[in-house]
């Protein structure tokens, strides 16, 4: 049985579509994963847990989605989709994903909204930290990382955690969630999808395993 969740008011969700998809040969917000466009399937997800869920970077039609944006910035990679998200939005903490996190898991975000609202005050970002390294496209960034963001692209570095040289950025160790959660679980909500390789594995593994999650 699905998780009813109390929706989030406070905090916008932002899924960011803008990229090229460079290392895969079509746009990865239209691969399909049992059916379903992974767009369609993120947008799902997470509308369960924000009131309000947004698309930047490109225009699609959902239901479920509060509005759609341009980017503001073309051409600079998804700190240019962070930039656009924290520009039009009316909240101080957000939620951002990219289009390949087909698997994203909404009590587990739950469990990191607890986590940057406690620590808010003395972060501006939130990006989990799995063994495969940090995910800041599945983290949380407040308006007060706008400031990092212009000087990262002033200098010319478009890397996302280039922000860190310029405001204070929790990098939170999942292993802390694997009291609540499996380990199993939590590497499948960090799942992104880069090459065709990734999809035809996950793909694959997902009809085989139809049912278990």
């Amino acid at each position: 049985m699905a998780m009813v969740f109390e929706k989030y008011s406070k905090i916008n969700a932002f899924i960011l579509a803008g990229g090229k998809s460079s290392r895969i040969d079509t746009d990865k917000a239209f691969l399909k994963y049992r059916g379903k466009y992974f767009i369609d399937i993120i947008i799902e997800s997470i509308s369960t847990l924000f009131e309000r869920v947004y698309l930047i970077g490109k225009d699609y039609k959902n239901n479920l989605l509060a509005g759609s944006y341009s980017d503001e910035i073309e051409g600079v990679g998804p700190l240019g989709g962070i930039y656009t998200a924290l520009k039009k939005t009316d909240k101080q903490i957000n939620f951002l994903t990219g289009a390949d996190y087909p698997f994203i898991d909404p009590e587990i975000i739950a469990y990191l909204i607890k986590i940057i609202e406690e620590n808010s005050q003395n972060y501006h970002a939130l990006v989990p930290l799995m063994p495969d390294g940090p995910h800041p496209l599945c983290a949380f960034y407040t308006r007060a990382c706008l400031p990092s963001i212009i000087k990262c692209l002033n200098e010319g570095n478009n890397r996302v955690l280039c922000i860190a040289k310029y405001t204070p950025l929790l990098y939170y160790d999942m292993i802390e969630a694997c009291r609540v959660f499996s380990l199993e679980r939590l590497r499948r909500n960090f799942i992104n999808i880069n090459s065709n390789e990734d999809y035809l594995r996950y793909v694959a593994e997902g009809e085989e395993r139809a049912g278990e999650f």
